[in-house]
Order: structure tokens, then sequence, then C-alpha cells
């Protein structure tokens, strides 16, 4: 269900209300090698190896796999821009020069339509010469990924934890590969340049778990968005990707959703929910112990993604 900032703007406590919240689950399988570089501390005889958990595993880390998903999502949305549906926005985290600013408010044009994390300095030397500003407008501009996946100025609403290898499927081995620094005006080998890297072998399979909480129909639509690319194998993860690494499919993905004010239509209405429902889904959720028992209803992944893809482009 949408936030009305309205509904909560005099009554803080009904901010933190939990509205709603969405558990996506399933595997990440490798099609092609990976590397996620791990630093130098490390015990590894390569000069770039892979990052390991304390027992020596490799994972990918939830902020790589997050900022994976950011950078296709808003591929996706600058593709959608300008199509007839209602229109959703990114800034793409590309900051604005402070002349192009100026050259807007010159020519009478507003910057409430840029989002504030494009125009930080702009914001930020404002804050310094009036004190303090009133947050819930900037709030209501910034773009639809930055409310989504978050920005200087909110939290994210989507929490994507490290993505561990499940414990039977892991079979210890490391690959390690050669790779040579190359002369772009010659196009040839540059002497001495020889270096290694370390890579987790093609078919590897992680687990991954994703939640959404206090959603609007924006961030479903954009998050749906962004795995359908991972379900359909357009994904892509980790360095080195122009060498073909990176290459991942998203497989038996599950979504458990638990709603406590009503689901949306593809024009933003909620038909609402008794008071007594609504207890009965919240006590579930507080009372369960696996997903299947916390949350009210559990749905195929692949045919969520769909549903909510042609309600972006039904809606109004």
């Amino acid at each position: 269900m949408a936030v009305d900032q309205k509904l909560y703007e005099n009554d803080p406590v009904r901010r933190l209300r939990l509205r709603n919240r969405y558990l996506f689950k399933g595997r990440l399988v490798m099609e092609t090698a990976l590397h996620i570089g791990g630093g130098k501390l490390t015990l590894s005889s390569s000069r770039s190896p892979i990052v390991l958990t304390a027992e020596n595993i490799p994972f990918i880390p939830g902020s790589s796999f997050k900022g994976a998903l950011r950078s296709t999502v808003e591929k996706l949305v600058a593709a959608l821009a300008d199509l007839s549906q209602p229109r959703l926005r990114t800034c793409g985290l590309i900051e604005r020069e402070q002349e192009e600013l100026e050259e807007i408010q010159r020519g009478g044009g507003s910057l409430d339509n840029i989002c504030p994390t494009a125009r930080q300095r702009t914001i930020a030397e404002e804050r310094r010469r009036r004190g303090e500003l009133d947050l819930l407008p900037i709030l209501e501009q910034l773009c639809h990924t930055c409310r989504l996946f978050g920005s200087p100025f909110s939290a994210s609403r989507v929490n994507v934890n490290d993505l561990y290898i499940p414990e039977e499927e892991w079979n210890g081995i490391i690959q390690l590969r050669d790779g040579v620094a190359i002369e772009r005006d010659s196009e040839r080998a540059k002497e001495g340049l020889k270096y290694d890297y370390e890579v987790v072998p093609a078919s590897t399979a992680f687990d991954l778990e994703i939640t959404l909480e206090n959603a609007s129909r924006e961030d479903l639509w954009l998050l749906s968005l962004g795995l359908s690319e991972f379900v359909n194998g357009f994904g892509s993860i980790g360095g080195k990707r122009s060498r073909g690494l990176g290459a991942c499919r998203l497989r038996d993905l599950r979504v458990y959703i638990l709603e406590l004010e009503g689901e949306e239509d593809a024009d933003g209405k909620s038909g609402g929910l008794r008071p007594e429902e609504r207890a009965r889904r919240l006590q579930r959720y507080l009372l369960g112990r696996s997903p299947e028992e916390k949350f009210h209803r559990v749905e195929d992944g692949e045919g969520f993604l769909a549903k909510q893809i042609e309600l972006l482009f039904k809606a109004k």
C-alpha cells in the first residue's frame, strides 16, 4: 500500500507502522565464473583474491547484489521514460553540475522536478544558509529508484542479505586464472604485466533473500522489473564482466507476502482491510516460525513478477 505522507504528518509513531512486507527467496546460479574482489588481507597467493567468509567459503555481499540490481532497474526505468504509463523516474545517482542548476533557475525553472540526490550540493548550501530545511518536501521529490534503494536523504526500503553457498553444495574449488594487460595503441600485451585472479566456478549456486518493507506500487514494479532480468538470465554481478564473468540466473523464486492495510490495484486504490483480519495476519506473523507460517500468502516468483509488470503497463 502506498504511503500517504499527510496521514502520518502529525503522528510520528504512525510513520513507523508496518504496513506490508514482501520476502523474495530464490537461488542465484552462476552461468559463468564469478569474481568479487576480497582485498589484500587474505592468505591467497593471488594478487586479486575473491571475498571469503571466516570459513574461507566464497559468498556474494548483499551490497554487491543490491548494486547490480539497482543498476539494472535504472537502465529499464530510463527505457520506460517516454511511454504513456505512470512515469517512473530515476536520477541514476548522477549529480547535476552547479552551473546547470543555476541556469535552470535563471530561466525561471524549478528544481523540484530534479531528484534531491542529483542536487545534493545545492541542498547542502541552502541548509547552511537557512539553518534547517523541511525534510518532507525533499522526500516527496526523490525519484522512484532513490525511494526504493535509498539515498543520502532516505533509508532504503529493500534489504538484501549476503548470499551464501548452501553448505551441502560447496565443493571447495576456487579457480585461478591468468590475465595480461593490453597496450591499447599497439593492441599487444604489455611486457611484464601478467597477473592472475581468483574466480568461483560456473554452476555455483547462492541462496538469495530480499526483504521489501512498506512498499508502494512503484516499489513493487521497480523490484519486479529488476528481478525479472535475473530470472531470464540477463543479469550479471561482480567484476571483469567484459571478460564474460558474472553471468547468472535467478531460479526457484518464491514471494512471501504480508499485507496489513490492503493491496493496491493498477490505479493505486486500496480495497482496505478489516481490523479483525489485520489482527489475525499480524498475530500469525508474530507467532510463526517459518516464512510459510508467518506470511499469509505465498506466490510463485515468476508469476508474481509478471503480474506486477502487467500492472505497470495497465496503470493510469
